[in-house]
């Protein structure tokens, strides 16, 4: 069970472009981190994306969305929720192909919602 989620973080990861994926909790508390090295904006997107999460979290499920994508210094991250407790952020490169990591993002959201429930 926990393979398929490690393979299903590392082929998201390989996607051209995608500069890291990241599993949450729903209250911020990260799970499991896919990067390409360490990179210093990373860390600062990692920290502000753990005080954002329940509440961007919140306003999805009022509106009804399955994912939301939105724009913090020079990235594009794309949220989608996997399961009750966990919601997958896809961070990447202004140049990365939106609709394929939105496709792949969606797609693993999926499988690590069935790897974890």
């Amino acid at each position: 069970m926990a393979k398929g989620l490690e393979e299903t973080l590392d082929d998201l990861q390989e996607i051209e472009g995608v500069e890291a994926c990241i599993l949450y909790r729903i209250d911020g508390v990260p799970i499991t981190l896919r990067a390409r090295g360490y990179q210093e904006h990373l860390l600062e997107t990692m920290f502000w994306l753990e005080k954002q999460i329940k509440q961007v979290l919140g306003e999805m499920n009022k509106e009804g969305l399955t994912e939301t994508i939105f724009y913090f210094r020079s990235n594009r991250i794309l949220m989608a929720p996997s399961s009750r407790s966990t919601v997958l952020v896809t961070i990447t490169d202004a140049e990365a192909n939106q609709q394929l990591t939105s496709l792949e993002t969606l797609r693993a959201s999926k499988i690590i919602g069935e790897c974890v429930t």
